[in-house]
């Protein structure tokens, strides 16, 4: 829920900005970014709690495979494990659904 919330505020802040720099050239988001923002929120939201929360301490924390392991309490290669099928789920997932893979 944390989390769903924490998505939620970030995808109000990019439309607000995005709003806010329209007028000005170069500074609104492109509309694919902005796409590529809820398609990845999709998946993340899809992936078990664990898988999730690495990755979100991966990327948006910014800690790495140790430091995630420290705080987790994991083994380091459960860590490095979750954070690799995670990664190769979404990108299943985004290249079965994209048209081009067809």
């Amino acid at each position: 829920d944390a989390h769903a919330a924490r998505s939620r505020r970030t995808e109000l802040a990019a439309a607000h900005a995005a709003r806010e720099g329209a007028g000005v050239p170069g500074t609104a988001e492109r509309p694919e970014a902005a796409l590529d923002r809820v398609l990845v929120t999709h998946e993340l939201r899809k992936l078990p709690p664990v898988q999730r929360e690495i990755l979100r301490l991966a990327y948006f924390d910014d800690l790495t495979h140790v430091q995630i392991a420290e705080r987790t309490g994991l083994p380091l290669g459960t860590v490095k494990s979750h954070a690799r099928r995670a990664i190769l789920r979404i990108r299943r997932s985004i290249a079965e659904g994209s048209p081009s893979a067809a």
